[in-house]
């Protein structure tokens, strides 16, 4: 549902109009806790799952055709760098991952929960979060 906030929003900014884009994407943030911001561009029949809880979207960024976004995802910039990621076409991005600064995420490409992606993903690309560990042993009582 934060996706229709999106595309409303997106539509008067299109338009031009100058304060109801804003108004749509703050609906969006209260009522999903969702930051989709009506000047990015996303592709036709993307899904956010479960209402994109946590989802954080660079307003400049660009997200192509039939992309899944999962809650608590982060599409941003990087300190330094003014170009924002490029998503392909049919990408999927799971839980938690952060995508950020100046790269391109090929067509197909997965992006694992809580991976952190800060360079280029190829098209069909995967990209996994490193494996949880034990950093100590619970001490014997």
């Amino acid at each position: 549902m934060s996706l229709v906030f999106y595309r409303v929003g997106h539509f008067f900014h299109r338009m031009g109009v100058p304060l109801l884009p804003r108004v749509f994407t703050l609906m969006g943030r209260i009522v999903f806790g969702a930051y989709i911001p009506s000047e990015c561009q996303i592709g036709k029949r993307c899904k956010i799952a479960y209402g994109g809880s946590g989802l954080v979207i660079h307003p400049k960024t660009i997200i192509g055709d039939d992309c899944l976004i999962s809650p608590g995802v982060v599409i941003g910039g990087r300190a330094g760098s003014p170009v924002l990621p490029r998503i392909g076409n049919n990408v999927a991005i799971y839980p938690g991952a952060a995508v950020l600064g100046d790269l391109t995420i090929g067509d197909k490409a997965i992006i694992g929960a809580n991976a952190v992606v800060i360079e280029n993903v190829p098209p069909g690309g995967r990209v996994v979060a490193p494996k949880s560990r034990l950093l100590e042993s619970p001490a014997e009582v």
